[in-house]
Order: C-alpha cells, then structure tokens, then sequence
C-alpha cells in the first residue's frame, strides 16, 4: 500500500491510501476483503512510513514523524474498529533507539507512546523495530524473518519477542532497566561560579520551580525561567535578585524567535532545563489529531529550541524533564507518552561529532505536592493510590541532584518496584462511583459545604484547580475557559472537583459558551447560599431548564434547542459569533439532568419546551426566536407551529440542516455500539486527564437520549408552517457515515411543502456537522443576526439577498 491523498487500486495487489485517514484505510481493508485477503489476526501489518523521515532534525522532520508515527497509527485503530480481528503491526524506525551510539532520529522516538499505549486500550497489538538506516530493501530479509520466526512459535496472543527491539551488529537488541546506586558524596558537576547562567523552560511550573530552587541552593549564579506569562514562584522569592523572567509562548512561537529571546538576556548559557508541558489526552480510537498536536505543542517545539541553544551557548548540561510514561505508557496518554519518548530520543542525541553537551532524560514518577497531578478528581482510586508514594517537592529536589551527579543519559525514577509502577499505567476496571446528573445544587443531606471557607478563599482554590487542569501559569476571573483550551471533558474532570470539594452537583448545560471563573463562581456561591423564606409556588412542575449563557442588551431573545444527543455545547461557536446584542437562552433535554425523565414523543417534547419558553419569554418586551440544528430544528419547528395556532408566532424560526421532512426510519441506521461510541467521541478531545467516570456516565445518557429523540423522530410528522418567517440551511456536502438522499434535490422539495413561500433557502459548502463549526457558523449568524435586528417579523427573504426559496419543481 503506498501513500497517497485517496484511496484507489494500482494493481493487483497493489492500493493506494491516506494512512492518516480512517475512512480511507476502511476502503483499502473492504479493497483487501473483495480480493480475498481481509485483515484478520493472521495479518502482519508493517507499518515502514516513519522510514521516510530524512534531513536535518527541525520542525519539518518532527512534524513528519509525528504524522507518520503517531497521526496514522490512530487512524489505522480507528480504521479496525467494528472489524473482527486486529492485524498484529510491526512499527518501522531507524536510528532512534540508543544502541552502540548516538540516536540519529530522536523525532522517531514518538513511537514509544503508540506502541507501549495501544495494546492497553485493546487498540492494536505488535513490535517496534529500530533499523540501522531507513534503507528497507537492506534489512528487509532481517524483518522478514523476525515475522517469520514469531509466526512459527505459535505466540501470536502472548508473543515471545519484547515490545521494542533494535538491530544493530547483526543482532537483535531489546531495551531494559537497571538500578543505580545512590551518588552519595559524589558531587555534581554542574557549573555553579557567581557568572554562571542557567535556564528553566517552564520554570514556574510545579518541576520547573522546584528545579529552579535546587539550581539557587546549590549554584551562585543566575537563573532564568522561561514561561508564556512569567511571574516568579513564591516559593523562589528569597532569591528574586537572582532569577530572571523570560517571555515566551512555546505553543506559538517559532524556535528561533524563542532562543533570540533567550540570547537577549544573557550572553551565555551553563545549563538548560527543559520542564516545559502540557497534559493531553484521548484514547487512540477517538483521538483528534489536530488537538493532540496543538496539546503537544510546547514539550516538542521545546525540545528544538532546547537543540538551538545547544548549538548557539554549548552549555555544560540539558536536562530534559519526562515522564515514565515513555517506559510504562498509560490508557489515554498515548501522545503524551509519545512526547517523553521523543524528550528520551533527544536526550541520546549529539546534533555534532564535537558536541560538548552533557545530555540527560529523568523519567520522572508522579509527584505528589504539584503539578496536574495533584488536581485529577479524587474518584479514582487508584490514582489516589499512586499519589500516595509520589515524591514530595522536597524529594524531587533531591533526586534531581542525583541525576545530576550520575550524569546518565535516561535516569528512570519510579518510587515504587518497576513491576508495581506497572500497575498504575496500565488499563483498570471503573471506580464504583455513583455519577451525579442533577443541575447546581447543594448535594442531598449536605446541610454545610465542604471545601474553602469564604468566597475569596473558594476563588482562590478553584483558580488553582483550573490553572493545573489546563497547564496555566495565570488565570483571569473572565478568561474564557474554552479559549484557554478547555473541552467539554475537561469541564466535567473541573464539576468533578466542585462537587468533591463544595458538596455541590453542577450540569455540564449550566457553563455557558464563554464559562469563566467568575461564572463558575457565581454558580457555586448561588448553590451554596441558604434559601431565603418561601415564596408562594408559580405551580411550575416543568422538568425544562432554560440555560441563559447570554443576556442581551436589546428585546431579541434566541433559544436554541438541543440536537438529537441532547446536549447544547455544539452551539458554542454559533453563541460566541452573534456578539452581546441579543439574549441567548438554550434548551437541553432534561432527560441529561433527570434520568427519570419520560420518553417524550417530539410533539410532546416541544409542548413542555413551548411552555418553558413562554414561562420566561411571553412579554410583549420580548421578541422571539427559535433555531435548532439536526434534531432541534425539528422540535423548534413544532414549537413555532404551536406558537402560530396560538396566535403569538416566533419572530423568525432558523433551521440547521434539519433531517428531511419524510426521512424514513433514521433510528434504524444506529445500532447500540454506534451510539455509544459516537458519543463518546463528540466527549473526547484532547482533554489534559482520563475520562472520569462523570464523563463516562455523561456519555452514556447522551447516548441513550439520542436513541429516545431517533425513536421519537420517526414517528413524528411535520405540520407546515403558514406565515412564520423561516430560514432554512442545507448541508451541500455529503457526512462520512450518514445516508445521503439519492436525490440531493429531494430534501428541498420536501421543505418546501412544510414551509412558508417567503422561506428563504440556503446550502453551505460543507457537510452536517460543519454547519455548526468554523468557518460556515459565522455565515450562519452573520444572517440570524440581521433577522434578530429587524424591529418586528417580516418577510426573510429581504434580509438576505443570497438566499433561495424552496421550489418543489
């Protein structure tokens, strides 16, 4: 199978395929089944791409080796999931494994994550292989036996050979550990004279800082961290005289640009550190390379301008902070121990014959007083347990002057037995832990919250928490958490925290799209404030919640209902594109928040939504209007329908690419599996910790509210709209595992029985999901944002002179 940008046949027995693309490798292994050779357990699936990575070590070849090591080898789990049997794969490298030298290819060291990661997550199985060079056709007889002989031992479930091996000299290498005893009264060599200068990238991290505070006990000389918004730690603040800032943003500055800000402050250069990261993960299966990627930014653009410096000051020493992770893997953090391996590869590599540089990788355990770990929500056990033998600040430090005295290339620190270590990476059962799916309330039976005592001291802690959770080193209270790079996973590991800490139970639905951590707050101190003195009931049963994330500064109001998942975050950038003008209020279906929820038909469904809204939004002061995408368009159409025979119609109804009219049957094209797992995955994105058990159970009412609203769907019949204006939005590009009408005309002919003759029309150049995203939502509200100006209804199609009006012709 050779590279390419499609798939298609070449040949007998020969394909070609995008291997960074699942839906491309799928018809490569349909391509293989019609010709009698489908990918089973019997099948070897050499994986040679990270051969081609060639030319001097920079951000060219370390963007190559991360689509050819890590973006293809999630699109090859992604591409089998569903299939009967995993081919057993045999990862290809060269010059990337220390054996009798230097490593040549530090950039194909990425490979330790996927490799040790992938079997835990029942991914794929199989070997690394480190050639001598990338000239296959050399060592392709070695290859090919080593297949060979493992085939012939009958150990294709518990394989024989290690995990990783190398061929160098003839024979075949593996890698391994060995203890190392304690350097004491062995001192360090590290230039420590009142002119020297060392620097920490990500010095105000929890490593970082305590690195820097090592470095100022036992050097005179001065200290520069380096951070994308340097502040000095408090605990370095006896030294301050000493420690200098350096600005720099390793996420998205060039390499150069970074060392030219280095080489500003300081003519000379004794040590670099490099403690600079983020947490990322996801599972192989549902992994978003472009987040992964972005996530992994700063570890890996740091480790090249960790190589600038070397070549510009020859400093004494660079050590590089990384993870055992590279060793052990860990569920989820296939990327991030990716990037360990990659900060190990560099650590065994010399950029010259006559580099002076003394190179060194700690691999470090957990850390039980700072850093990310520390924040992880207390449900899970065993995570609790590994932070109960991690090192304190105090020991790190310690361990820290070790290396530096040993001075050896990769420094493995494990607080326990590497066998017992094993055991805190490795795949576990779920905690059994209750979920909670209530809205922001105080807790049942908790009479006083736990957690921080007053409200200074709870912002003070929940700031801390969201800092560690997303790798900042500052946090404004009206930063927007998902500017910062939070993801709706990340969010439900922070309710997790809320609720452990405050005794209070928070919904996903309540965080608006711009949450920040003085909304957060406000929630909190709300839930715990004591209810004032009864007031007489409104009579009010209604299990609908309004989430208002917006509250506007003219009479327009928006409601936006739920699609077919139940959840509202896919509105987040359509919200954030509308501008401050009109109130924004959306609709989640409640079944999220109460599993006792009864199965609605959409009929009913939009009654209790209709009487919500009117509820809150039925004065004359108000105008408004109602949208939905997929499912929710579908349901804001009853609403409006029930509004126009009450004589009260909506100002406009916005429709987004809603399911046809007379579409037959669609809860038939999901199974169980399917929407389990699609779920799943609009959940996973790259968060910075491991699905909680929250966001496990999260998904799972998801899924099961898709299948009641699919159900619900099929049943239902559209009733036309008479002379509510209407603006109807139609994907123009069909939606890899959707069913596309054979007719793409046959959509518009059905909508324009059901809506008024002024409705206005259009198709966006994308597919179902698109409509909803970047860059088609701003179209999108670039329009609802004309019609919500309009000082009353009227006729749509002039406000927007692009449109078309269905035709049933």
């Amino acid at each position: 199978m050779h590279p390419a940008g499609a798939f298609a046949r070449r040949g007998p027995d020969a394909y070609e395929a995008d291997p960074a693309d699942p839906t491309s490798l799928r018809r490569l292994f349909d391509a293989l089944s019609e010709d009698g050779a489908p990918v089973s357990l019997d099948t070897e699936w050499v994986h040679a791409l990270p051969l081609g990575v060639s030319g001097p070590v920079g951000p060219g070849t370390l963007e190559h080796a991360r689509r050819a090591c890590l973006d293809t080898t999630a699109a090859l789990a992604q591409a089998l999931t569903g299939r009967d049997g995993s081919p057993r794969v045999w990862w290809l490298s060269y010059g990337a494994r220390p054996v009798v030298g230097a490593v040549d290819r530090p950039e194909l060291a990425l490979l330790a994550g996927p490799v040790e990661v992938a079997p835990q997550e029942s991914a794929l199985n199989g070997h690394w292989i480190d050639l001598p060079d990338g000239d296959l056709t050399r060592w392709a007889g070695h290859v090919a036996s080593v297949v060979a002989g493992t085939r012939e031992a009958g150990q294709r479930d518990r394989p024989a050979l290690p995990r990783q091996l190398a061929l160098r000299q003839g024979y075949w290498w593996r890698p391994d550990t060995l203890p190392v005893p304690d350097p004491a009264g062995t001192r360090s060599l590290v230039p420590a004279g009142e002119d020297t200068v060392h620097l920490v990238l990500g010095g105000t991290g929890g490593i970082g800082s305590a690195v820097a505070a090592w470095l100022l006990e036992h050097t005179r000389g001065r200290i520069l961290l380096l951070s994308r918004k340097p502040r000095l730690p408090e605990e370095l603040s006896a030294w301050a005289h000493r420690v200098g800032l350096v600005r720099a943003d390793l996420a998205t500055m060039p390499v150069h640009e970074v060392a030219a800000r280095v080489a500003d402050r300081t003519p000379r250069l004794d040590g670099v550190v490099h403690a600079a990261g983020l947490g990322h993960a996801g599972v192989l299966v549902r992994r978003d390379a472009a987040a992964m990627r972005e996530a992994a930014a700063v570890r890996e653009r740091g480790a090249l301008v960790v190589e600038r410096l070397i070549a510009a000051f020859r400093p004494a020493i660079a050590v590089y902070c990384s993870s055992m992770s590279a060793w052990l893997g860990g569920v989820g953090h296939s990327d991030y121990a990716a990037g360990a391996g990659l900060l190990g590869g560099f650590a065994h590599h010399r950029a010259t014959d006559t580099e002076t540089t003394v190179r060194m990788a700690i691999d470090w355990d957990i850390w039980s007083e700072s850093g990310m770990a520390t924040r992880v929500p207390s449900a899970d056990a065993r995570h609790q347990a590994h932070l109960a033998v991690g090192l304190t600040v105090e020991e790190g430090k310690e361990v820290f002057g070790h290396a530096l005295a040993l001075q050896l290339p990769q420094l493995l620190v494990s607080t326990t037995d590497i066998d017992a270590s094993r055991a805190f990476y490795g795949p576990a059962e779920p905690a059994d832990r209750p979920s909670r799916t209530g809205p922001v309330h105080r807790t049942e039976g908790q009479e006083e919250a736990p957690g921080p005592g007053g409200p200074e001291e709870r912002a003070d802690a929940l700031a801390r928490v969201i800092q560690d959770l997303l790798g900042l080193d500052e946090l404004g209270p009206e930063d927007s958490l998902y500017d910062l790079g939070a993801d709706s996973l990340t969010l439900l590991s922070l309710i997790d925290r809320i609720e452990d800490d405050y005794g209070v139970e928070f919904d996903l639905a309540s965080f608006s799209h711009r949450v920040s951590l003085a909304e957060i707050l406000k929630h909190i101190e709300a839930a715990l404030t004591p209810a004032g003195p009864a007031v007489e009931a409104t009579g009010s049963t209604s299990r609908v919640v309004l989430d208002i994330w917006q509250e506007g500064t003219g009479p327009a109001v928006l409601c936006l209902v739920h699609p077919v998942g139940g959840d509202i975050q896919a509105y987040r950038s359509l919200v954030a594109a509308l501008g401050p003008e009109p109130t924004v209020c959306l609709i989640a279906d409640p079944a999220l928040r109460d599993p006792e929820t009864p199965a609605w038909s959409l009929t009913e469904r939009a009654h209790h939504y209709h009487a919500k809204l009117r509820e809150r939004f039925g004065g004359p002061e108000h105008r408004l209007h109602l949208a939905g995408w997929s499912f929710g368009a579908r349901v804001a159409m009853e609403m409006a329908g029930l509004a126009e025979a009450t004589g009260r119609p909506p100002e406009a109804l916005h429709l987004l690419d809603p399911p046809p009219p007379h579409a037959k049957g669609p809860a038939t094209a999901y199974d169980e599996a399917r929407l389990d797992q699609v779920f799943a995955a609009e959940l996973d994105s790259g968060a910075p910790s491991l699905p909680t058990e929250h966001a496990q159970a999260y998904a799972a009412r998801l899924a099961r509210c898709c299948r009641v609203n699919l159900r619900s769907l099929g049943e239902h019949r559209v009733k036309p709209l008479v002379s509510v204006p209407a603006y109807l939005w139609l994907a123009g590009h069909p939606t890899p595992g959707m069913d596309a009408p054979a007719d793409p005309q046959e959509s518009e002919r059905q909508w324009a029985t059901c809506l008024p003759p002024s409705a206005v029309l259009r198709h966006l150049p994308t597919d179902h999901y698109g409509i909803v995203a970047a860059p088609q939502v701003d179209t999108v509200a670039e329009a609802i944002r004309a019609a919500l100006a309009m000082p009353a209804a009227g006729t749509p199609g002039t406000t927007d002179p692009h449109g078309t009006h269905p035709s049933g012709g």
